[in-house]
């Protein structure tokens, strides 16, 4: 595959990319100027003001026939190509960086090779859903489950499951039903990283459930959610209604400045904070 890169007035990106679409030309993109910025309730972005922005058009036909290619995209944009990359993705093939939850456990890919007969190992294919075990939240979320909570026998309902790790997690150490609730579409990746690991009782459900577009009628001994306190919020009746009367809240997607908000905000609902962990700014907490 190869990358030719072409700078454009900003103003007429919008403009560019349709031109370039009309001529069957789809595979484009650019990076756009975001500034990170804090919120309420942790991050968020403000789009910059620049005049210029480069903007990437890949093309994976016939080498033979890249100069033309050039040419056609240089036409279209009215600019010359100011680079032209060579690039190779294996997909098939990707190499997930093996992860140190603690000194137990590690997050790998499946063909890791773990010598130390101490350390137990959470096979994961990266495929591009959130929840990696790479960020502090996931991560911290993973040495709660692994190592500080007993889920022997214990129903969890993870909400945002995203790769779902946290639920191959919990029913690798022995829960004895899983939940995994994502609004996207996950399903596929889930269910690869559940049978890496010989975990099989662990249902998917796609869907909104506030809105009810997702049906759930059971009651848990543990929900998780690690999506962010506004969303946090927004999903407290339904944990109020789906958490047994002796079950326990997990809460991560933190940032400390909100954190207390939040914990106001779950407080209010009738749980009380039983035990707090941070990692730099971020905070995972357990309700009861």
């Amino acid at each position: 595959m190869f990358i030719l890169t072409y700078t454009i007035k900003y103003e007429e990106l919008d403009e560019k990319i349709e031109k370039l679409q009309i001529n069957d030309i789809f595979n484009v993109f650019y990076e756009s100027p975001l500034e990170i910025t804090t919120d309420e309730y942790g991050y968020g972005y403000l789009e910059k003001s620049v005049s210029t922005i480069d903007i990437k058009v890949a093309y994976e036909l016939d080498k033979d026939n890249l100069s033309s290619f050039k040419h056609t995209v240089s036409s279209i944009l009215e600019t010359d190509c100011i680079n032209i990359e060579e690039v190779n993705y294996d997909y098939e093939n990707y190499d997930f960086p093996m992860v140190h939850i603690n000194d137990n456990w590690v997050l790998a890919s499946p063909d890791e090779v773990i010598n130390d007969k101490n350390t137990h190992k959470i096979s994961f294919i990266s495929q591009g859903a959130f929840g990696t075990g790479l960020h502090e939240t996931t991560r911290d979320l993973l040495n709660v489950i692994l190592t500080e909570i007993d889920l022997c026998n214990k129903s969890v309902l993870d909400i945002g499951t995203g790769s779902g790790i946290l639920s191959v997690a919990s029913a690798i150490i022995g829960a004895s039903k899983v939940t995994a609730l994502d609004i996207r579409d996950v399903r596929e990746e889930v269910e690869l990283n559940a049978s890496l690991n010989g975990s099989y009782n662990i249902e998917v459900l796609v869907g909104n459930a506030l809105n009810e577009e997702v049906k759930i009628d059971d009651k848990y001994d543990w929900i998780y959610i690690n999506i962010g306190g506004e969303e946090t919020e927004l999903f407290m009746d339904f944990i109020k209604e789906h958490l047994l009367s002796n079950g326990k809240l997990l809460v991560s997607g933190l940032v400390e400045w909100s954190f207390d908000k939040v914990k106001s905000i779950v407080e209010s609902h009738g749980f009380k904070l039983e035990t707090k962990y941070q990692t730099n700014e971020w905070i995972t907490a357990i309700f009861n």
